[in-house]
């Protein structure tokens, strides 16, 4: 069985050192480290070169489109999928393959939350069987943690390259149809939050889960299920664009809170969210005082 990496990577010199050293620190050694360079206008193709990495070269096309060129570049049977600006512990590819069974189409492992001040917190895989259920409302599988089989990847057609977020979590769905998920619940990746996170940006989020939500997440539904869940799952990710805003400092938590609740307001689901709107009414309430 061979490993390939595929590390998506724009304007990324500054971020390489970090995440290619955590491969090549790997216990078990991928058979290929493949940085896929998607227009970079600084060096970043030549700090992958220097660093041990195949690179492959593309016209600037986003994230998804980059993440495929990678997959068709490789030669691997599983691909191990890193962003540039995240890393592994030591054990995680050897940690991954001990769970492959012969049905296996992806293993995951937890996460932990770094940024500037060191770690936020990590959180532990949820067992496949809880995460299966969870796909139809959130994303529970973090990208830079998961082991790939590139038949499967390639069978699917890889990635969406029209949607600029979610774009994981769509694939996760279409996945799971086809093979079993395993997953390894230690937090073996490095999540780094940052400004230029695409997922600290709740309009871009939002904007493609208007995209992914007919095709993909309600696409076995019909009547009123599928009116159902489009509710709950419009309901729960305007609670998470409200958590991003509220932890990148903007101002409209609040309102994406009250949303949330309006698309459903049962108490009996995700009943956390009324916490949270009581958080974001008295950090409201706290501002208008000292204005």
């Amino acid at each position: 069985m061979k490993i390939s990496v595929v590390v998506p990577a724009y304007n990324a010199a500054h971020f390489l050192p970090r995440s290619l050293g955590s491969v090549f620190a790997q216990t078990l050694k991928p058979d290929e480290v493949i940085v896929v360079d998607d227009g970079s206008t600084d060096n970043t193709s030549a700090v992958a070169a220097e660093l041990g990495a195949t690179v492959v070269h593309r016209t600037n096309g986003g994230i998804s489109a980059a993440r495929n060129t990678g997959i068709r570049s490789a030669s691997g049977d599983w691909i191990a999928l890193l962003d540039a600006d995240d890393c592994w512990a030591p054990e995680k590819l050897e940690r991954q393959v001990s769970c492959i069974q012969s049905d296996t189409v992806v293993v995951y492992t937890g996460v932990r939350f770094v940024d500037k001040r060191g770690i936020r917190g990590e959180l532990s895989a949820m067992a496949p069987s809880v995460a299966m259920k969870v796909l139809r409302y959130r994303n529970p599988i973090a990208q830079s943690t998961t082991l790939v089989k590139r038949d499967a990847l390639l069978r699917l057609g890889g990635y969406r390259e029209d949607i600029s977020a979610c774009e994981d979590w769509e694939l996760w769905v279409r996945l799971q149809k086809i093979g079993k998920f395993e997953a390894v619940s230690a937090p073996l990746m490095d999540y780094y939050l940052h400004e230029n996170n695409f997922s600290g940006n709740p309009k871009i989020m939002l904007r493609a889960l208007s995209l992914i939500i007919d095709e993909t997440l309600l696409a076995d539904l019909q009547g009123l299920s599928r009116w159902v869940w489009r509710r709950r799952i419009n309901a729960v990710q305007l609670c998470s664009a409200a958590l991003i805003a509220r932890d990148n400092g903007m101002d409209d938590d609040l309102y994406y809170m009250y949303r949330s609740l309006s698309a459903w307001p049962s108490p009996f689901w995700e009943p956390q969210r009324f916490a949270m709107f009581a958080v974001s009414l008295r950090n409201w309430f706290r501002q208008e005082k000292a204005r």
